[in-house]
């Protein structure tokens, strides 16, 4: 483990925290690698969510599930080395992204950096989200009956999402990301789904029941598994 400290701590939407920490190592993160954060006792999975080199630091997001106490710039931490590997993708097909609780952070930036080749990001899980919800200005026919909220970060790019979330709030699909994914899916036909590369980042096996199906039928499947929780160090 690595002794470092939070740069900046800022509380964001539904109890999240954006963090930014030193990272002066010659090991370069990158979306799709995560590391083990040690808060006050608690270790955490932090997936990357942007780093600057010349600058020295790595930025991520953690629910308030994996915060026991208000965090502050200056606070020390231990973070291990990166783990998991860089993905690379190459837009040359319509790219849907899913991001699902930690793997969130790391959707965000995906989205933003291949903006122009995305079709649609779908986002939630258990954990809310760590951002202004408003009324999409995309309208998406196969779930115009049961989602029609975006996230407005995304909205300001040009880029369509939806949200899937446990509990039950106005334009939001109830139920999991996968869930929604399926149903997106299942009203395009064959030839639709055959153009579509999907990236995937979510906790452990929440794809499972629709991964082999995801294979068969996409142009190309990404799929990162982050750790499902944290746990005392």
């Amino acid at each position: 483990m690595i002794d470092t400290r939070l740069l900046d701590a800022t509380p964001i939407s539904d109890g999240w925290w954006l963090i930014r920490l030193n990272w002066n190592t010659d090991e370069p993160p990158a979306v799709g690698q995560w590391l083990w954060l040690t808060l006050a006792q608690r270790r955490v999975c932090l997936a990357i969510r942007d780093h600057h080199a010349d600058e020295g630091w790595i930025a991520g997001i953690l629910p308030s599930a994996d915060v026991d106490q208000a965090l502050h710039a200056g606070q020390a931490v231990r973070v291990s080395p990166i783990q998991g590997q860089a993905l690379s993708i190459a837009a040359d097909n319509p790219l849907i992204i899913v991001g699902e609780d930690h793997g969130i952070a790391p959707a965000l930036a995906l989205a933003e950096r291949h903006q122009g080749a995305v079709r649609l990001v779908i986002l939630g899980g258990q954990q809310g989200i760590p951002g202004r919800l408003v009324p999409s200005r995309f309208y998406i026919d196969a779930l115009a009956d049961c989602a029609i909220a975006g996230l407005s970060a995304l909205e300001s790019l040009g880029v369509a999402s939806r949200i899937a979330l446990s509990d039950e709030r106005p334009g939001v699909f109830t139920g999991s990301p996968g869930e929604l994914l399926g149903r997106y899916l299942a009203e395009l036909t064959a030839s639709e789904r055959a153009a579509l590369s999907l990236v995937a980042i979510t906790p452990w096996g929440r794809l499972d029941t629709l991964q082999r199906g995801l294979a068969q039928d996409l142009a190309a499947l990404h799929w990162i598994q982050l750790p499902a929780r944290g746990e005392r160090a």
